[in-house]
């Protein structure tokens, strides 16, 4: 193929060429008119007659290189004429056929260009026929079942009972719009939850998370993404096998030995013991040692104080956020004074403590609303204050009464990662290792005794010694055999009342955080647990305990009811993965929750917000939203029937 840019350079050379010529012609021309003069001079002379010598160098361009072409002449003007007429007409000749080669070269360029663009236009096109072919005409006619005819010639199937046609190997079918296949890929939390001990989010996609769990099948731990959808369910991702099933069956095996140790729970022992009570309850022994807690009493006085005869005399730094206060009165009592910018925390605050009045739940301190009034003989006295606090005039405030014995209170074991479950057997768990506890440690203090013994002065103290930790190691084996063979035989220990105690409450702190979707409290914990695996060993998040009464007391429900509610789509898995393993309640708190659910709660809250708050509160502070109390009462069902579902289970076993 010839390169246009050297043959337009060729053509240029050519044109030099050629001037070249011309101007050897026009030299010749005028030597031929010089050596004419000469010779009429010397003819026209006497002279004589000399041989002149002419010399002539002529340039030729060809197809390759010029060629230089050297003429002589002998010294005559009829020669001369003659060689230069002869050059001038091979130099047009030569010119000629150079420039009809290169007219032929460039039609040839356009020709061949022509047929590669109209080539690659066709293969273009047969290449978008094919792909079209194969994309849309085939899935839409379907192919014959070539992998079906050739199972049909090696496999006798029946043909009395009817078979369903296996799929074509090439379908397209949209899950979307088939809402049989959503029924079948879309799960409940229950569903997707149930056995989980590990929750993370998954930095790639915000509305999935990263799922591990245990299968009661094989005993396996497996890990799934899952997706919330928009109408409030999940939709699960394959499963990946993190531990074999052989080994999880041993580590299983190796959890339960205290239970393989000892037996099984007998439904009489926990029952005549006073834990449990029909296998779901806690029995009548730990409801009876429950701390008092914050009565209806305590509400009602709270209120009057509120309301009357309690003036504001200054506010100090405290309580937590930044704009919230130390509130002091006139008498020396002080408060916690919750205050916002938007009145949606301050509803969920008042509203949550109204719930766990209904609830008959005495773990949260007592509280009252009000309005910053400072024309009020109960707000005057610390204007200044309230200006430097940036508090605004006839904003709603939440007055909480201050404790001072609070201690921080922490997770408990049976709701710390791998376990997070509390059962009947893990009560029963709990009673018989705190009791070998016991018996390990009065055996030990035996063994010092004697040890003391051995290394003392005189023989009398060594024989007195020696008695002493042989009648304590005696007493030890009897109250350890009594205590394996049967645990209604002695009552449980001041720790281990202790224990149930605590757990016992916890089961109300789980259902009231799962009904107000409280955000701040074992929530926060779980979240933050896939970034900081030590979380769960430091104390819960909003939740302390008196130190003389060991009540755990619910600070700081403020995201309860309805910030909380918003956020369903996004904590709703950390809400649900705690009631999902809990079967152990309080029969006071089932009951009540029984009777709200019968009478509505909706109503109840209203009715209670009216009768405990003035006018002049109800009208900077609506009322509890009827999307709010309608998400309530889905929640309710959802803890009654975890319940019936524990009594079910238990039955069954």
């Amino acid at each position: 193929m010839y390169d246009i840019k050297r043959l337009g350079a060729g053509q240029q050379q050519q044109q030099l060429q050629q001037q070249q010529l011309q101007q050897q012609q026009l030299q010749l021309q005028l030597q031929q008119q010089s050596i004419g003069n000469t010779l009429n001079d010397r003819l026209c002379g006497s002279a004589a007659l000399q041989p002149l010598q002419l010399t002539c160098s002529v340039i030729t361009p060809t197809h390759h290189s010029p060629t230089t072409i050297t003429a002589t002449a002998t010294a005559t003007a009829t020669t001369a004429s003659t060689t230069a007429t002869q050059l001038s007409k091979s130099s047009s000749h030569i010119n000629s056929n150079n420039l009809e080669a290169t007219h032929m070269t460039l039609l040839t360029l356009r020709r061949r260009r022509a047929f590669q663009r109209r080539a690659c236009l066709l293969s273009i096109l047969a290449a978008f026929v094919f792909g079209m072919a194969l994309g849309v005409i085939v899935p839409m006619i379907g192919l014959p079942d070539y992998f079906g005819s050739v199972e049909s010639a090696t496999v006798t199937l029946d043909m009395s009972e009817e078979q369903p046609s296996p799929p074509l190997p090439y379908s397209v079918s949209f899950i979307r719009d088939d809402p049989q296949a959503l029924a079948h890929v879309e799960l409940s939390a229950e569903q997707v939850f149930r056995n989980a001990f590990h929750l993370e989010q998954d930095k790639n996609a915000p509305d999935s998370m990263i799922v591990k769990k245990l299968d009661t099948n094989d005993g396996s731990i497996k890990e799934f993404h899952v997706q919330r959808t928009a109408n409030g369910r999940y939709r699960k991702g394959p499963e990946r096998r993190l531990t074999k099933a052989a080994q999880a069956a041993s580590s299983r095996a190796d959890l339960a030995k205290p239970l393989t140790q000892f037996h099984l729970p007998r439904d009489s022992e926990l029952q005549a013991a006073g834990i449990l009570d029909e296998d779901i309850y806690w029995g009548e022994l730990v409801e009876q040692a429950l701390p008092q807690g914050f009565a209806g009493q305590d509400q009602h006085s709270w209120e009057r104080y509120v309301a009357g005869q309690g003036q504001v005399v200054r506010l100090e730094h405290g309580c937590g956020r930044m704009q919230n206060r130390l509130v002091v009165f006139a008498d020396g009592t002080r408060a916690c004074a919750r205050y916002r910018q938007n009145t949606d925390q301050i509803q969920g605050e008042i509203f949550s403590y109204y719930l766990g009045q209904l609830l008959n739940i005495s773990n949260l301190a007592p509280s009252a609303a009000t309005v910053i009034d400072t024309t009020t003989p109960n707000w005057s006295a610390a204007l200044g204050d309230i200006t430097q606090a940036q508090w605004k005039e006839h904003r709603p405030v939440v007055l909480t009464r201050w404790l001072a014995d609070l201690e921080p209170a922490g997770i408990p074991q049976p709701f710390q990662p791998l376990e997070r479950h509390l059962n009947k057997y893990d009560v029963w768990n709990i009673t018989q290792q705190m009791q070998r506890d016991a018996t390990t440690t009065i055996m030990s203090r035996g063994l010092l005794k004697r040890l003391e013994a051995a290394n003392s002065q005189t023989d009398a103290h060594q024989s007195r010694m020696l008695e002493e930790s042989s009648s304590n190691i005696e007493l030890s084996s009897t109250a350890a055999a009594s205590s394996t063979s049967s645990s209604s035989s002695s009552s449980p220990s001041s720790a281990l009342l202790q224990r149930l105690i605590e757990l016992a409450q916890w089961s109300d702190l789980i259902v009231f955080d799962y009904l107000i979707a409280n955000l701040d409290r074992v929530v926060n914990n779980l979240y933050n647990f896939q970034w900081n695996a030590d979380i769960m060993a430091a104390p819960a998040h909003n939740l302390a305990r008196q130190s003389d009464t060991q009540l755990l007391v619910f600070l700081d429900n403020e995201s309860g009811l309805l910030h909380g509610y918003r956020l369903l789509k996004k904590y709703e898995a950390y809400h649900s993965l705690l009631l999902d393993n809990l079967c152990i309640f309080r029969r006071p708190t089932i009951q009540a929750l029984q009777r709200l659910r019968a009478e509505g709660a909706g109503r109840q809250l209203r009715d209670l917000f009216e009768r405990t708050t003035s006018p002049n509160v109800r009208d900077v502070l609506p009322s509890l939203p009827d999307k709010s109390i309608k998400i309530l009462a889905e929640r309710i069902d959802r803890v009654l029937a975890q319940v019936h579902k524990c009594s079910d289970s238990n039955k069954s076993s």
